[in-house]
């Protein structure tokens, strides 16, 4: 059995470390050796790793405000300002409109809100981590851009609730675009629905475990850039013992595994926001119906600074605001109001810190209750043999006389909202007799082939999602395997075959051959075409041959049109264009994947294994193992695709491996700023050490810090 971790040498003293090692759902915090109160541990593994341990949660938290500094305090800075509505500020105008979105949605403003009614538990976690950050901020500011200023808690609010907005806005947008109207003042943010990125997540239970446990694999598949971006770390109290993953500038882990407890999330596709319009009064353009009567706008300005060269300028834009939200346009007498699932009582903070505390199926699905996450198919797995699955979101409760994607009546008070579907209305599965649990942005009803939800039991906006190719290729590797392995899991996981090319590629190839019967001049070229994609196995390992050929024909937008005529002349030229291209920029007709998959980092240029692909014509080549990318002088230049990833086992006390696509760091200077990027461009994962003597065993440095008031 092979753990595709590290080199060779490696795997005997990985897997002696992983299946010796003391139970970690033993483990108390005694076993960590905390610090005395007040003081925080931050031990960092051979990646740089941070295991972040201390008697009390304040001190715990002013760690890992300090670690994340260390590797990340520039794109945790940004992230704050995004969340501000300030990103034009390093971005330039390019970014103006959605920073107007962000204050006209009043996203900060919502923060100190929810700031304001945290429990004490929470706020003081909040401001022990801002101090940790500010404490690192103080030590280097000599060291670090002048625009960096120091981050307050309810900044950590703020982002969480712009996360919120990345995955609501789509619907909004999209329902005032059926409308046929136009918001001039807006951008138009990327619609969730139609992003070629996705994620993958499946648990098996001990049913069919070839361990006798429960196993999850865990994998978001997003932009390698930006605020998307994924960090590492592990945090030891004794309160909780978590580690995994969570986006730059949040101090709580989003997915990742416990002593006993392991849990993921894809994104699912419940419509969750609407547009609403209010009758504008004739005589009055400053009023609007509400279903009380006539009320006058909310209307002021925002001022924002603009980065243009080297110089901020300043700007005023105006915002216009409702009961429900704020107006977006305004045509033919009606206001058109954004109206987002906003939740006083419920927040990503205490919702995800409840999250880590589980430690069984029951108290996991009650932490869901508060509805904290605003949506997210969610997969979990646990030490008892429990899996579980929900389509979860804070989905809005309709009446369904109009369909959800309608433009809804503002002064009618049938339109308006009436609370959100509990937890116990939404679609889930417990261990299903099947064995297995998946998902990969599918929909609630290919979650499982045996008692999946079905949309027939549900309103219908609450589901979305049909079958896509990598559900299609995962359920046929879960289905075929009655004893799954913890190896297999991972071979599972960044599996590159894509099964939609099964109806193509032989479709071709008969074409390329019939052609070369007709032709007097091509013919041999042609054959040589065929023999090359006929032999393709239609992965893209990385050393895969055939699958260059076959994206360099289809790169040619011309060609799918040109191959459903009768007369295959123009695709000819075009195989025949894309075939020399592909010989004159590798030397080979049957170039291997890795001549053309790349990843950059630094100066490092790796080759890349996996593919992430749509076609209009051709649907879904994406593989259970994405890269995305740009073309760039005849190579692909991976852009996105898995941007996490964590298999756990519950065998052997609890085991699991991980890997991000760089490393730890975004500091150049940094050992940790692309060590794990050639691990992750052959699809390896490294050793996610947990216990006390993992770490011991594997410590590159530690450090022992007073943690310090804000």
């Amino acid at each position: 059995m092979s753990l595709r971790l590290l080199h060779n040498s490696w795997l005997p003293t990985v897997i002696v470390a992983l299946c010796s090692a003391t139970a970690a759902s033993a483990a108390t915090i005694a076993d960590y050796a905390p610090p005395p109160a007040g003081s925080v541990k931050i031990t960092r593994d051979k990646f740089g790793v941070p295991h972040i341990i201390a008697a009390d949660d304040a001190s715990l938290f002013y760690g890992v405000g300090y670690a994340q500094a260390e590797d990340q305090l520039e794109n945790i800075a940004e992230n704050y300002l995004r969340a501000a509505g300030r990103s034009a500020e390093f971005e330039g105008p390019g970014s103006l409109k959605q920073d107007h979105l962000i204050r006209a949605l009043r996203v900060p403003q919502r923060a100190e809100e929810q700031y304001k009614r945290l429990s004490d538990e929470l706020r003081t976690q909040l401001d022990a981590y801002a101090a940790g950050l500010n404490a690192y901020l103080k030590e280097h500011r000599s060291k670090l851009p002048e625009w960096i200023e120091p981050p307050r808690p309810q900044d950590v609010l703020s982002f969480y609730n712009y996360v919120e907005v990345q995955f609501c806005i789509s619907d909004c947008q999209r329902d005032l675009s059926k409308a046929g109207v136009k918001v001039a003042a807006f951008t138009d943010w990327p619609d969730r629905h139609e992003l070629a990125y996705g994620s993958n997540q499946f648990a098996v239970s001990p049913r069919r475990s070839a361990t006798g446990t429960a196993q999850l694999s865990m994998d978001p598949h997003l932009p390698l850039s930006s605020f998307y971006r994924w960090y590492e770390m592990h945090l030891v109290s004794p309160s909780v013992n978590v580690m995994g993953c969570c986006f730059f500038g949040s101090p709580y882990i989003s997915m990742g595994r416990t002593a006993t407890t392991a849990w993921c999330m894809t994104v699912n596709a419940p419509d969750l926001a609407d547009v609403f319009a209010f009758n504008i009064q004739a005589d009055d353009p400053t009023k609007y119906q509400d279903v009380d009567g006539w009320k006058k706008f909310d209307d002021a300005q925002e001022t924002y600074k603009v980065l243009r060269g080297d110089k901020l300028e300043e700007v005023r834009l105006p915002v216009r605001q409702t009961v429900l939200g704020p107006v977006m346009a305004e045509a033919d007498g009606r206001a058109y109001v954004y109206a987002f699932p906003w939740h006083d009582n419920a927040n990503r903070a205490t919702q995800i810190m409840s999250m880590a505390r589980a430690t069984n199926v029951d108290e996991f699905r009650k932490s869901l209750e508060p509805l904290g996450l605003v949506m997210f198919n969610v997969v979990y797995a646990d030490a008892a043999g429990d899996i579980f699955y929900v389509s979860n979101g804070r989905i809005p409760r309709r009446d369904q006389r109009i369909d959800s994607h309608a433009i809804r009546p503002g002064h009618e008070a049938w339109a308006r909202w009436q609370g959100f579907h509990p937890l116990a209305e939404l679609p889930q599965v417990l261990n299903p007799p099947c064995g297995f649990l998946m998902n990969t942005n599918s929909g609630p009803h290919n979650v499982c082939p045996d008692v999946a939800p079905q949309p027939s039991s549900f309103a219908p906006y609450i589901f979305g999602q049909e079958a896509n190719s990598r559900s299609i290729r995962l359920r046929s590797l879960l289905s075929a395997d009655e004893e799954i392995s913890w190896d297999e899991m991972h071979t599972y996981a960044t599996d590159t075959r894509s099964e939609t090319l099964d109806a193509w590629v032989p479709k071709l190839v008969e074409r390329i051959e019939q052609q070369a019967e007709k032709s007097t001049q091509q013919a041999e070229r042609l054959r040589e075409i065929a023999a090359v994609l006929k032999a393709w196995d239609r992965r893209t390992e990385l050393d895969s041959r055939g699958g260059v050929l076959f994206m360099v024909i289809f790169a040619n937008g011309a060609f799918p049109g040109a191959f459903d005529k009768d007369d295959l002349g123009d695709a000819t030229q075009i195989v025949l264009k894309a075939a020399d291209a592909v010989a004159n920029k590798f030397g080979q007709l049957d170039a291997p994947w890795s001549a053309y998959s790349r990843i950059r980092r630094g100066d490092r240029d790796l080759a890349i294994a996996g593919n992430g692909w749509r076609d209009p014509r051709l649907g879904m080549l994406t593989t259970l193992r994405p890269t995305y990318g740009v073309v760039d002088d005849g190579k692909r230049f991976a852009t996105g695709g898995t941007s996490y990833a964590m298999v756990v086992d519950f065998s052997c006390g609890g085991r699991s491996i991980s890997c991000l696509p760089f490393g730890v760091s975004d500091r150049e200077d940094s050992k940790h700023f692309a060590d794990q990027l050639p691990l992750y461009a052959k699809k390896q994962y490294k050793p996610a050490w947990f216990t006390h003597d993992e770490i011991k065993a594997n410590t590159e440095s530690e450090v022992v810090l007073k943690a310090k008031a804000k």
